[in-house]
């Protein structure tokens, strides 16, 4: 017989709060009431400091001592960091994919993933455009099949979700901008221009603080 996976509350209660993060329901910086937070999905407080727990080991939260957990919040250093780790994980992932002769499948993944970014342009569904911008990029991790590359990659991914949307909140003009360069990196995979390919992703993870 087969097993019957029960999600437990403190799982439960995790996937809420992560979401509610992703998703700016929780502003980046803002402190989580637990008992506001506990009254609202009708919990005790302990699934909630277990699921804060583990939303911290995920990067999404610190938590202060004296002063509770609260989301995340980036300065100028940290984010120039996370976006040169990014942009050097791709790069040593797409000459990964090159020796293994894999460059036609990155495009295979690439082309979906930047025609599903011009319909979320279309439609203006910023997440989802956001989503289908960090796919598009995570395309050369996935094909190169590296289970360090991709632990590595996942472990901040959400964390680089909530970078891609704090700044891009100038609207339509900055996803088209983010279009734009991966077309050129997808256009330069295609042509085999493996510098060209390096150089537009380094111009695609020259990416800066944007105070609000």
């Amino acid at each position: 017989m087969g097993t019957v996976n029960r999600i437990t509350i403190k799982e439960q209660v995790y996937n809420v709060i992560k979401q509610k993060i992703l998703h700016q329901q929780y502003q980046l910086g803002e402190k989580i009431n637990i008992d506001a937070l506990a009254s609202e999905l009708q919990v005790s407080n302990s699934p909630i400091r277990e699921a804060l727990m583990l939303l911290e080991k995920d990067g999404l939260i610190i938590t202060i001592p004296n002063n509770g957990a609260k989301v995340i919040s980036f300065t100028e250093e940290s984010f120039v960091e996370i976006a040169q780790t990014i942009c050097a994980m791709l790069c040593g992932a797409y000459l990964l994919c090159i020796q293994l002769n894999k460059t036609e499948e990155i495009v295979q993944h690439m082309q979906r993933h930047i025609t599903l970014q011009h319909n979320a342009l279309e439609t203006h569904d910023f997440h989802e455009l956001v989503q289908q911008s960090i796919l598009f990029d995570k395309s050369i991790i996935s094909v190169c099949q590296n289970k360090y590359f991709l632990s590595i990659y996942e472990r901040i991914e959400d964390v680089f979700y909530l970078m891609i949307l704090h700044n891009n909140q100038h609207g339509l003009r900055d996803c088209q901008k983010s279009i734009e360069e991966h077309q050129m990196i997808l256009s330069n995979i295609k042509q085999n221009n493996v510098n060209e390919v390096l150089r537009w992703l380094a111009i695609h993870y020259d990416k800066h603080f944007i105070k609000k």
